[in-house]
């Protein structure tokens, strides 16, 4: 047989289980994605090594191929291509199996089994001869999922019989249904589902979903818009949580959606979901009551008579109608009386010299300082045009600076950031930043002026 089923995995013995358990986000029946498991180019070869490197002793090692000398990294790099199968998934298959990925000295059990590939039980030696061999066990551990993989696209099953929407029963007593192609394959290489929801005494899909999810979820910056690549579903990152869009209409009035970054399950797996956002920022929202309420970034403030909602001269037809549940979920402010003047803040322009302002809710004004800080913050938004003798007297506080999640570089500077907490954060390489998503179309040059208003925060890097 070209594949094996392991009852037990060697790495669970030597080295115990990860230390980090995402128990709370593992579904047996969706374990990885299918872009996951095929991303062959998900890491450079100079990634691959340096990730080898900080690992264990494999990053050092070379091995005779074909009459070529060649490095770890550079067999995993190329077999990745020539079978269109993730590095990250084979480098977190040879620490399942073996553990040889972490190991100080790797032995030479460990390097010639590396995948576990073609190691079954009933095997003779002479059978098992040609899958012997750190080169050949890469090769056909990713040419094996390739196989799983093509096999589904053609008849809709592996060999065992794994596929999408095919119920089977792990080896582990538990019924398995897998929602995409990259599970099937999994079961098909490790019939266990594991420690997490099968037998506690094995790694199985638990192992390699815990190891992948260590290693190789992308961290993404607080303001990060990310979009569910099986569900289409679109969240934003705060305070380290995922705050899922509920409405359309509350994404698209405050959001562009070429911002959006694709995100797997196993990235999306890694964040606590936060509080749903189904309003956009200054929607107006009527109690059971009757009381209306101005909802900004999930806080509420009462308009307290119908006198102010007039003379703020807001629109009765565009009032949503809540309940108390919903209202209960947000976080209420002092109510808007007669003294707010801009409870959604104001726009003012300098007649005498046409520079503009933000005035907030509170009466304050910050200073724009340049052309694109105003297009990022207040695009469409209507420009009042006062004498500086209005705008003076109010008081003044820090400058605009760019939202959260904006992409900022300047001609002056070269670097290119991510805005984050009011920091900006910059991408240590250009794999970086494609690796995670980004696009370099979304970047926005700016002045080193504008720049310097952000404090330099912790530089974006793949590594963990």
């Amino acid at each position: 047989m070209r594949f094996f089923l392991r009852y037990f995995l060697l790495s669970v013995f030597l080295f115990g289980f990860p230390t980090v358990v995402f128990s709370a986000s593992f579904d047996r029946n969706n374990v990885i994605g299918d872009r996951e498991l095929t991303s062959s180019q998900a890491m450079g070869l100079s990634r691959i090594q340096s990730f080898l490197a900080a690992k264990g002793a494999l990053g050092g090692l070379s091995f005779a191929v074909d009459g070529v000398t060649k490095t770890a990294a550079q067999i995993i790099y190329e077999n990745a291509l020539t079978y269109e199968i993730s590095p990250e998934y084979l480098i977190t298959r040879m620490q399942v199996e073996q553990g040889v990925i972490t190991a100080g000295r790797p032995t030479d059990n460990q390097l010639n089994w590396a995948t576990g590939y073609g190691r079954c039980d009933h095997c003779t030696p002479e059978q098992a001869a040609k899958y012997k061999g750190f080169d050949n066990q890469v090769a056909w551990g990713a040419k094996g999922v390739r196989t799983y993989i093509d096999d589904i696209a053609s008849t809709g099953t592996t060999i065992s019989g794994w596929g999408p929407g095919v119920t089977k029963t792990s080896l582990d007593g538990l019924e398995v249904t897998p929602e995409n192609a990259a599970t099937a394959a999994l079961y098909t290489y490790t019939p266990w589902v594991g420690y997490h929801e099968g037998d506690e005494n094995v790694g199985g899909n638990s192992l390699f979903y815990d190891i992948f999810t260590k290693w190789f979820n992308l961290s993404y910056p607080d303001g990060t818009l990310l979009q569910d690549v099986n569900t289409g579903g679109i969240y934003i990152i705060r305070n380290g949580k995922k705050l899922p869009f509920t409405r359309r209409e509350a994404f698209f009035a405050n959001y562009d959606p070429r911002d959006l970054i694709p995100a797997s399950k196993v990235t999306l797996d890694a964040y606590e979901t936060g509080q749903a956002i189904s309003f956009a920022n200054f929607s107006l929202l009527r109690s059971p009551s009757g009381t209306v309420y101005l909802y900004n970034d999930g806080k509420i403030r009462g308009i307290s008579s119908g006198e102010v909602f007039r003379k703020l001269g807001y629109n009765p037809e565009e009032i949503q109608a809540v309940s108390w549940d919903t209202l209960k979920s947000f976080q209420e402010d002092s109510p808007i009386t007669a003294d707010d003047v801009f409870p959604a803040g104001i726009l003012y322009q300098y007649k005498e010299t046409g520079a503009v302002v933000y005035v907030d809710p509170k009466g304050v004004r910050h200073n724009i300082i340049n052309r694109e800080l105003l297009n990022v913050n207040f695009k469409g938004k209507q420009v009042v045009s006062v004498a500086a003798t209005v705008i003076d007297q109010l008081p003044r506080g820090n400058d605009v600076l760019f939202p959260d999640g904006t992409l900022v570089s300047s001609h002056e500077v070269g670097s290119v950031y991510v805005i984050s907490n009011g920091e900006k954060r910059a991408f240590t390489s250009a794999e970086a930043f494609t690796q995670l998503g980004y696009r370099w179309d979304n970047i926005i040059f700016t002045s080193k002026a504008a720049l310097n208003l952000h404090p330099n925060g912790k530089p974006l890097t793949l590594d963990k």
